[in-house]
């Protein structure tokens, strides 16, 4: 079948919870306890009330359902979010730590493997319901020169290995996320950032079987905050040949009190509206409600905003004030993905203290019930959120994942794209030139011009200024025999 971007139906969102093994764990079976605790409740109040002598009983909803109690792979998210670094690779098929909780994406693939998988035993392999969220780190303006110029090529193998093997039935690989973050190191040059990213998309497309490239999409992720001076989100942008999905994070904003760093809903709708122009779906790649749901490690400032509005804002509501406002926002938008963050994560050792508090669902009894109500049991009028398995045949059989709805401007946008752009794989040559013979030449040294025009003799990241970038990029560009854009097109001394 043709290549999709994986769009769920209009109205529908994938669920997605992170963002370490044990917080994962835990979600999935506090989850499953709370609704066997529901379930014998509405029974014993069947049983008590004598009102039917047939072995259905009504739910606490109100709906007919089965005798039979709820299963754990009921519970189970559409993904798993994990984290992992290029230059390292860890917390793919080994577990590591980092000081925020056991991240190992086999060991949560293996957790919860595919209900089918009885089924299929003259398949070797074993498949996975659900899907991975992997965010990749790249490490600044500095990693993302190395990956360009080939120094990760090794690590960008084992990468494409990793997915050539693994069990998710999607991997939404988030290429240096959250890249307009200062704190990240990408900001003082944008257009390295665009080349690695382009470079590791490239590299996939080029190295992975069919099958692998069939499950794997490439996500271009805002932190939804302010941008440094001189800097637009279309600097950052690698290009609609390279981008499948586009991810925002979402923890401050909805709060009044949300520092100026912070952002605003403003600063998240820009994304959106990015999102929108690109005919791109979304995903909201990283949530939690910052200060934590009872909002116990809130900033003092934020603690004198509520003192002096106990009421407004919903802010007695630990629902309403950041929770609710997140599924308003889904639905204007249609956001493809939702992401959550389900942690304590002052028990963790690189977040002590930082103040995202504890944002379990299961530590408030009022959050819980709703998100059960409302999520679990899909209550939030029209509107379904997927879980396990919902990703593995996505944007084959729909027709609504070729349109796109945006309910905040009544705009019917129609996806007139096949799916992914792909790069053909007869093309080997000007890839092969463009992607491996020029960077080896750069470090290596055996080609010195281009590597001066990278600026590799004025830093030891290899950093170089605008203008001394412009000839090579030219010359790359003009390496390119496909049609349309060359891969480095678009990017000017401008660095747009």
């Amino acid at each position: 079948p043709a290549p999709t971007t994986c769009r769920p139906p209009t109205n529908s969102t994938y669920l997605a919870i992170g963002q370490d093994l044990f917080s994962v764990n835990e979600y999935v079976s506090s989850q499953y306890n709370y609704s066997l605790r529901r379930y014998i409740l509405a029974q014993n109040h069947e049983n008590a009330k004598n009102a039917t002598t047939s072995t259905d009983v009504v739910t606490d909803n109100g709906d007919q359902t089965d005798d039979d109690p709820p299963s754990l792979s009921s519970f189970v998210p559409s993904a798993f979010m994990v984290y992992t670094d290029l230059a390292h690779l860890n917390g793919l098929w080994n577990p590591t730590d980092y000081g925020s909780g056991i991240e190992y994406a086999d060991g949560l693939l293996n957790s919860f493997p595919s209900n089918s998988d009885a089924n299929n035993q003259h398949d070797q392999r074993s498949h996975a319901d659900a899907g991975l969220q992997i965010g990749l780190y790249l490490n600044g303006t500095a990693g993302c020169t190395s990956v360009f110029t080939g120094r990760l090529d090794t690590q960008i193998r084992s990468l494409l290995a990793y997915v050539e093997r693994s069990s998710a039935s999607k991997i939404f690989l988030r290429i240096g996320y959250e890249f307009d973050n200062p704190s990240f190191g990408y900001g003082d040059d944008p257009s390295m950032y665009v080349l690695a990213f382009r470079k590791i998309v490239a590299d996939c497309k080029r190295g992975l079987s069919d099958e692998a490239l069939e499950k794997v999409l490439f996500v271009w992720h805002s932190w939804g905050a302010p941008l440094s001076e001189g800097l637009t989100l279309e600097r950052f942008y690698p290009g609609d040949d390279y981008v499948d999905w586009v991810g925002v994070s979402i923890f401050q904003q909805f709060f009044p009190w949300s520092p100026y760093w912070g952002g605003t809903v403003k600063d998240v709708e820009n994304v959106l509206k990015f999102a929108k122009r690109k005919k791109r779906p979304v995903m909201i790649a990283e949530s939690t409600p910052f200060g934590g749901i009872e909002l116990k490690e809130a900033s003092l400032e934020a603690k004198a905003f509520i003192a002096g509005n106990p009421h407004d804002y919903y802010l007695d509501d630990p629902w309403e004030r950041w929770f609710g406002k997140v599924i308003d926002l889904i639905n204007t938008y249609d956001i493809s993905m939702w992401c959550y963050i389900d942690c304590d994560w002052e028990s963790q050792p690189m977040w002590h203290g930082v103040g995202f508090g504890q944002t379990r669902l299961a530590s408030n009894s009022y959050v819980m019930s709703r998100w059960h109500d409302l999520i679990v049991k899909n209550g939030v009028e029209n509107r379904r959120f997927l879980g396990a398995g919902s990703l593995e045949n996505c944007g084959l059989s729909d027709d609504s994942h070729s349109s796109y709805t945006d309910t905040a401007t009544d705009d019917n946008l129609a996806d007139t794209s096949t799916g992914r752009s792909f790069f053909s794989r007869g093309d080997i040559m000007s890839d092969t030139i463009i992607f491996v013979l020029i960077p080896f030449l750069v470090v290596s040294g055996a080609f010195y011009i281009p590597y001066f025009f990278l600026g590799g003799h004025k830093s030891k990241y290899g950093i170089s200024t605008k203008k001394e970038r412009k000839q090579l990029l030219s010359n790359i560009n003009s390496l390119s025999i496909r049609g349309g854009n060359a891969p480095f097109a678009n990017i000017n001394d401008n660095g747009a």
